[in-house]
């Protein structure tokens, strides 16, 4: 089992970064190179965000030359309000099997910090080898993968330049 956490800190408040991961249309594809999107099913909640229930297929090119395939359920949500973290849990079947886990809270001032937090098993037999036999370039394409996120969610999020 692969448990890979990543630690973001895009400069954005809490909330506005909280509403974009948790978008029921996941638009995480729109921001994340390399990342592209299947079937989506969105659950509204009350508060217009993503619900329990939501999944996507995805697909993730690594920079190594494979794709990963695996889908992500929403089981679990809960909105940073006063303080408290915000937190996502997700099942994820296919090339990988296991739990997602992404939680949001307040970082430096006017700032969020996201820890996403992996806890997978890879399924295809070629990855578990690998997996076994060179550990340190799947974990580098791991870290370079949630680097490309980073950097594309921060641009997001950042206030178009002035025309």
């Amino acid at each position: 089992m692969f448990v890979l956490e990543s630690v973001w800190r895009p400069a954005a408040p809490t909330a506005q970064v909280w509403s974009v991961l948790a978008d029921p249309r996941f638009t995480w594809p729109d921001w994340w190179p390399g990342l592209t999107a299947g079937a989506i099913h969105g659950v509204v909640g009350p508060d217009g965000l993503a619900a329990p229930g939501t999944w996507t297929q995805l697909r993730v090119r690594s920079p190594l030359g494979y794709a990963l395939r695996f889908r992500l359920d929403l089981t679990e949500t809960t909105a940073p309000s006063d303080g408290v973290p915000g937190r996502a849990r997700m099942d994820v079947t296919g090339d990988l099997e296991g739990r997602a886990d992404v939680t949001v809270s307040d970082g430096a001032p006017s700032s969020a910090e996201v820890r996403l937090l992996w806890q997978v098993t890879p399924r295809p037999p070629w990855f578990r080898a690998a997996a076994t036999l060179a550990p340190a370039p799947l974990a580098w394409a791991h870290s370079h993968v949630m680097r490309a996120g980073e950097r594309g969610l921060t641009a997001h999020l950042s206030p178009a330049p002035p025309a």
